[in-house]
């Protein structure tokens, strides 16, 4: 009969449903991209609309005072039949105030659009990579990897309408070999 002490049996992690598993997965998937989005706003704060282009309260009615406030006059064409009632004045055009300031707003955008990208990408490639390390929790690395995915999609998404069809070109091209090689490398059959 032996009598040396044996170890006590490994006490068996329980076993959650998977439904448990995959809220808690699209749950990392969705606060992590809530969180990247925080970390943009913070990061990178878009233009507001209002900063370049004020609020107008009275729209001028004529060329010289739609030029002095800073707007372009735009004459009808043709010029619009001649009024019967003299006492209203006839409208010979408008005056469009926000025509100069849509551009630099615009530009404003664009660059915001790039950095946004930049700073998604990047977060997204971070959290890839963190999920495809050996964390101890398949769920949690799990829930990086398509964290990460997610964000650079998100952030893609965002550029998509600014980039150029080369650009766009590029970011499919990368993310569809950046994702087969994460494929074959880590999930060979």
């Amino acid at each position: 009969m032996d009598t040396s002490p044996t170890a006590p049996a490994p006490a068996s992690t329980p076993r959650h449903p998977k439904f448990v598993r995959w809220a808690l997965l699209l749950g990392i998937v969705v606060v992590l991209n809530i969180f990247f989005n925080v970390v943009l706003a913070l990061a990178y704060p878009a233009p507001v609309y209002e900063d370049y282009c004020p609020q107008v309260t009275v729209t001028p009615t004529d060329a010289p005072a739609c030029d002095a406030q800073g707007g372009i006059w735009n004459s009808y064409s043709p010029a619009p039949a001649p009024a019967t009632d003299m006492t209203s004045p006839r409208m010979t055009g408008y005056c469009d105030m926000y025509a100069k300031c849509q551009k630099p707003y615009q530009a404003a955008r664009d660059r915001h659009a790039l950095s946004a990208f930049v700073l998604m990408v990047g977060l997204g490639i971070v959290a890839l990579v963190a999920g495809l390390m050996p964390l101890g929790s398949s769920i949690v690395s799990t829930g990086l990897s398509y964290g990460g995915v997610v964000a650079l999609v998100i952030g893609s998404a965002q550029y998509w309408g600014t980039a150029g069809n080369w650009i766009r070109l590029a970011i499919a091209t990368t993310g569809l070999l950046a994702l087969l090689s994460i494929g074959w490398r880590r999930f060979r059959d």
